[in-house]
């Protein structure tokens, strides 16, 4: 559990903060975490303006204004993005006043930008046949621009995990200064799973990932083959991939598998037994930090940023380079112990809490050079 951080003290009067997000409302991860930032400055007297493209919440908030610039036609995405940036830019421009411009998109000028996902960079480790298109080009020039290799040097950059941090500074050294430290979304209180002893020859394993593929399904097919012999009543359940979709990683599994298609996971943490979480690639992982929020363990890969808040009381971390017999080993220590485990919390004060710092810290620099000017 993270602690140390007192709640954030109320914004001078008119403190300005606008928020930039293609689709306003909890519609996804990045949006919920905008949507529950936003309401938590908004409590603490700091007055929040949304550019999106779209809302798809009524907010109640009194502190807090909406701007739509209105839909895009969907495809190609690269220009919808291209063009939503342009006229997030031209609202920006005409509000007046001292404001703080947070980004969570492929903007064009703002003082701080939070990274969401892994650099699209990452593609310069393809092919070369990958990388010859104007989407490639233009989604790279967007990146670029966020993170303010130009025009914008003095952006601030906040990755919202310590793998996105790496990853960034790996494709992007000449932004290394401007990383500020990984502000990680917050995690509500969330119904507990009821402590009990799970049966030596049983227990419920979970995956959960719509993008099942990156997140690691081929390999916890392996894991829970291989449990099954240890544990011949051993019960899974999928959130995310169709039965369909993944019937060739399945074939080898003896046992009964629950597909539940794609929803929400709340309901069901209190079913598991245990989470496993063996991404490639993670930028966070949401349903690992939510998995410990209902005193779920979990068994999950080092390539998922949540994993630094995976303590020995929360589960096991292990790299995807480790055998499959290894990763057995450790869910079926998870399994048999009987030592509860330990929930996680972080509320969305404190998430706003973080971010003060760093608008207190733009403010000063903004100030400093209004002065010396």
């Amino acid at each position: 559990m993270q602690t140390g951080l007192n709640p954030p003290q109320p914004a001078p009067t008119g403190q300005h903060i606008i928020q930039v997000v293609r689709n306003w409302g909890p519609v996804g991860g990045m949006e919920s975490y905008v949507w529950h930032l936003s309401h938590a400055l908004a409590q603490h007297n700091y007055r929040v303006t949304i550019v999106c493209e779209k809302s798809h919440e009524v907010t109640a908030a009194c502190n807090i204004e909406v701007i739509e610039t209105g839909l895009l036609p969907p495809k190609p995405r690269w220009i919808l993005y291209w063009r939503f940036a342009n006229k997030v830019e031209a609202v920006i421009q005409s509000i007046r006043g001292q404001c703080i411009v947070h980004s969570h998109e492929r903007s064009v000028s703002h003082d701080l930008t939070t990274f969401h996902s892994m650099p699209f960079a990452g593609i310069k480790e393809k092919s070369i046949w990958r990388r010859l298109s104007i989407r490639v080009w233009a989604y790279l020039r967007m990146e670029a621009r966020e993170l303010g290799v130009s025009p914008n040097p003095a952006v601030s950059i906040v990755p919202v995990s310590a793998v996105i941090a790496k990853a960034i500074s790996k494709y992007y050294p000449s932004v290394v200064n401007q990383i500020v430290s990984p502000i990680s979304p917050g995690v509500m209180a969330m119904p507990q799973r009821p402590q009990r002893i799970v049966p030596m020859d049983g227990g419920t394993i979970g995956f959960i990932g719509k993008e099942w593929g990156r997140k690691g399904f081929a390999l916890f097919m392996q894991i829970a083959t291989q449990l099954q012999q240890l544990r011949p009543h051993l019960r899974l359940v999928v959130l995310g991939p169709e039965q369909a979709e993944v019937a060739d990683q399945c074939r080898n599994y003896p046992g009964a598998i629950a597909f539940l298609g794609w929803q929400s996971s709340g309901s069901f943490f209190q079913d598991l037994d245990l989470l496993i979480h063996p991404a490639s690639s993670e930028a966070y992982g949401m349903v690992i930090a939510e998995a410990m929020a209902c005193h779920v363990p979990v068994l999950v890969s080092d390539a998922c940023g949540a994993a630094v808040d995976v303590s020995e009381r929360h589960g096991t971390v292990l790299s995807i380079q480790n055998s499959v017999s290894e990763w057995v080993q450790a869910g079926d220590a998870l399994l048999r112990s009987t030592q509860p485990a330990a929930g996680y919390l972080r509320p969305w004060a404190q998430v706003a809490a973080e971010y003060e710092t760093q608008y207190h810290a733009i403010s000063l620099k903004k100030y400093q050079t209004t002065t010396k000017t």
